[in-house]
């Protein structure tokens, strides 16, 4: 028997107040996301991270080929490294005419790093 490639839907129905709830707790959860600049030395443990990318790992993909890979650094001269060739990425596209004007203006009242 050849295995199924994909798995049925368990779909559960759910009343219109608790879709209104529910809908509104995620509101609600993704008002309170922010661009973070700066970070906590404290360790993540391993199990949190794992989850976390298990958790991306269901995003949806087209075909769902899920064509990502994901790389978790601990290393500190190793994120060093990546921080480094990140932030010169940015500067060239930032400062390297790789950017379009209209996005500049906008980002220029920000006050960003450069």
């Amino acid at each position: 028997m050849t295995p199924a490639l994909y798995h049925a839907l368990e779909f559960s129905p759910r009343s219109e107040t608790e879709m209104l709830a529910r809908a509104r707790d995620f509101r609600a959860l993704m008002k309170r996301r922010r661009t973070v600049r700066d970070f906590s030395d404290r360790p993540v443990p391993r199990a949190i991270i794992e989850n976390a990318v298990m958790t991306a790992a269901t995003a949806p993909s087209g075909a769902n080929q899920q064509p990502w890979s994901f790389v978790c650094i601990s290393d500190a001269a190793v994120k060093s490294k990546i921080r480094v060739a990140a932030e010169e990425e940015e500067r060239e596209f930032y400062k390297g005419g790789k950017t379009p004007g209209e996005w500049l203006d906008t980002l220029a009242p920000l006050g960003t790093d450069e």
